[in-house]
């Protein structure tokens, strides 16, 4: 699944109605990795959907640090919203 097109409301863990909005802003707010994210929400390994946390962290981590850090890593890091301009 291409979680980055993926609508914020789409419930991500049924059995606590925990949406991909949910988990990016736990992310926005630290936890960035599976580990964490499970512990913010007192998941556990047999939560369906806990499977995906790792594909949902690797495409919103590097999005939230690219934020964090003005949006671009630089002239020439590849940042589509630097359009070549430095």
């Amino acid at each position: 699944m291409d979680w980055g097109m993926v609508p914020g409301e789409t419930v991500v863990i049924k059995s606590k109605d925990i949406t991909l909005r949910d988990i990016v802003q736990a992310i926005v707010d630290g936890a960035d990795t599976v580990p964490a994210v499970k512990e913010t929400f007192g998941l556990t390994d047999a939560d369906e959907g806990v499977n995906d946390l790792e594909d949902i962290l690797d495409v919103f981590v590097p999005a939230i640090d690219a934020l964090r850090n003005g949006g671009c890593s630089g002239c020439g890091g590849g940042c589509s919203g630097c359009h070549g301009h430095c």
